[in-house]
């Protein structure tokens, strides 16, 4: 019995397979993958998304006609922001516990590298002439595979001195998930993302006989996931705005000639929109940001205020 399940914990997975059953070249020409961690099958990428149901059924089909019994079961139940973030946030740092152990581990094995390296030629004179051709060929073999474990054991510090590297930027890019900018593109990402969505579903409905219900329901499922993904990024720069890191600049304080701080530079304000700021770049063109970029502010407007006298 082969069971393919599906949940946005999970993801889509493949029960009962065993090595020779005839099932792999059937499961990678419908998308899946085999995980060697969890010693499954599997569709990437598929944890916390709508399960992909036609390739689901595709596969189960190609499966039943080689011979094999298949069950399908498929939960679309959508998990609230807080908890995908929870998991991803734990997965992450699993990682990266897996990181710090590998760059202990070639740290060590650069280390053994290095003394192997110095014991083959630990006995031989410092200073020692290598003889010519034959009488020297054990001095020289001994020589040349000395350098090349010595050079192993520099390559595998160099691995070692890049885990820290790469723990610190899987830190910083989950970090940069969070800021406020990145979470309106996102949002501003998947509200396109859901207009499009909603014109399909509605193609749909106007022409019931043209889609077979598996599209339909797969359609309905990514819709379900990308609304709760932007309730919860919207709820995260609400309380952005609440604590004033999101929110504070429009159009209605920013205006012309103004300077605004984006990207850690200070630009000139050419244009204010109800969306996006031109400023200038020192050549014939503009640049165009959204508002969330715009992190501080030099308003010409409110220095003429304050310079003015009182009457």
């Amino acid at each position: 019995m082969i069971t393919i399940t599906h949940t946005h914990e999970d993801g889509t997975l493949v029960d009962g397979t065993d090595r020779g059953d005839g099932t792999a070249p059937i499961l990678k020409t419908h998308g899946f993958r085999w995980f060697p961690s969890i010693k499954q099958w599997g569709i990437r990428g598929s944890r916390d998304h709508a399960p992909r149901r036609l390739a689901i059924n595709a596969a189960a089909d190609a499966l039943r006609a080689a011979g094999h019994e298949v069950t399908v079961t498929l939960d679309d139940t959508v998990r609230d922001n807080a908890t995908v973030r929870a998991a991803q946030h734990e997965r992450l740092e699993d990682r990266r516990t897996a990181l710090a152990a590998k760059g202990e581990r070639l740290t060590a094995e650069s280390a053994a590298l290095h003394a192997r390296s110095n014991a083959m030629v630990e006995h031989i004179p410092l200073g020692q002439p290598v003889l010519p051709g034959r009488r020297g060929q054990a001095h020289r073999n001994l020589l040349n595979r000395s350098i090349d474990t010595a050079i192993k054991g520099a390559q595998v510090a160099r691995q070692a001195e890049a885990m820290p590297a790469r723990i610190a930027a899987s830190r910083a890019a989950e970090a940069r998930g969070e800021r406020p900018d990145v979470v309106k593109r996102r949002v501003d990402r998947m509200e396109a993302e859901l207009r499009g969505l909603d014109r399909r579903l509605a193609r749909m409905k106007l022409y019931p006989d043209a889609y077979s219900s598996a599209v339909v329901e797969q359609y309905q499922g990514e819709r379900a996931t990308l609304v709760t993904r932007i309730e919860g990024d919207k709820e995260l720069l609400e309380q952005a705005q609440a604590e004033g890191r999101f929110g504070q600049y429009s159009r209605d304080n920013v205006h012309r000639d103004d300077l605004v701080s984006i990207r850690g530079q200070w630009r000139q304000v050419v244009r204010a929109n109800a969306k996006t700021v031109s400023v200038t770049t020192g050549y014939s063109w503009t640049d165009k940001y959204g508002w969330e970029e715009v992190r501080d502010l030099r308003c010409s407007h409110d220095e003429a205020a304050d310079e003015a006298p009182a009457t």
